[in-house]
């Protein structure tokens, strides 16, 4: 592939989804902010190599034999994502056209993380289950971080709707399971861990108030197998509050720091 003059990356993590896998590609292609495309395959069965094979040099394709989790396939595409700026793609969701031209917009020097308003659509029959974030902010535009920062404590924003820093999200990422951590669930903090880091590391967010992403709602997805059973729904809600209450002893800290002025 040829190097692209883009300062966005697009990760496509993906897990025996060749089902879905090309629609997710299709939609990282097709922005109107030109981004570089790189799908993560680790341990797949199926004919993910197929399915890849026909977008050609359009993408960069990274394949490992063994799957070691979720966690390590993003951070594996993020690791040689070239983009300042990095978007995780989940291989069964996809993006509307002007998704990372309208994040892109609003990521000033200030700003952590941009998001959008995102629509849950039933595999079946397509149509659109709920709607997502759309009553955490009013209107689109940049805000200081207290705006949302209960409801994301009470919540999360999928990373499949975010644009992150690359810088932040490697960090996220590096730290796996956190030190202090006795819950663990397939991948479940880092996800959280990216947003609240930019929290912590920078004074705002950007909020789109349009639906620019589409989660796809189907029996195969980690969310709807967890809804299933009550042990694994446990376990994920465990491994969640770890990651927020890591989150708040963070802010403490950098809050004595500041009033003790440690450098």
């Amino acid at each position: 592939m040829n190097k692209l003059s883009t300062d966005v990356s697009i990760i496509i993590p993906t897990y025996n989804r060749a089902n879905y896998l090309g629609q997710a590609i299709e939609s990282a292609l097709a922005q109107t902010y030109q981004a570089e495309v790189i799908v993560v395959n680790h341990g797949s069965t199926d004919n993910t190599d197929d399915v890849v094979r026909e977008f050609g040099s359009k993408i960069i394709y990274l394949k490992r034999d063994n799957d070691f989790g979720p966690h390590f396939c993003w951070l594996d595409g993020v690791i040689h994502a070239t983009g300042k700026y990095v978007h995780l793609q989940f291989d069964d969701d996809w993006i509307e056209p002007k998704f990372i031209d309208e994040c892109r917009k609003l990521m000033l020097d200030d700003v952590g993380f941009v998001f959008c308003k995102t629509e849950v659509v039933d595999d079946i029959s397509e149509e659109t289950v709920t709607v997502l974030f759309e009553d955490w902010v009013n209107s689109t535009g940049i805000f200081l971080n207290k705006k949302i920062e209960p409801k994301i404590l009470n919540s999360l924003i999928s990373p499949a709707a975010i644009l992150y820093r690359k810088h932040v999200l490697l960090d996220a990422l590096y730290q796996g399971n956190l030190p202090l951590s006795s819950s663990h669930y397939h991948g479940v903090g880092p996800d959280c861990f990216a947003t609240l880091l930019s929290m912590l590391r920078y004074p705002k967010f950007g909020y789109i108030d349009r639906v620019y992403a589409k989660f796809r709602a189907h029996d195969g997805s980690i969310t709807m197998d967890a809804k299933a059973d009550p042990v694994k729904k446990l376990q994920i809600a465990m491994a969640y509050k770890e990651v927020k209450r890591y989150y708040r002893e963070l802010k403490f800290l950098k809050m004595i720091r500041k009033f003790y002025k440690v450098k």
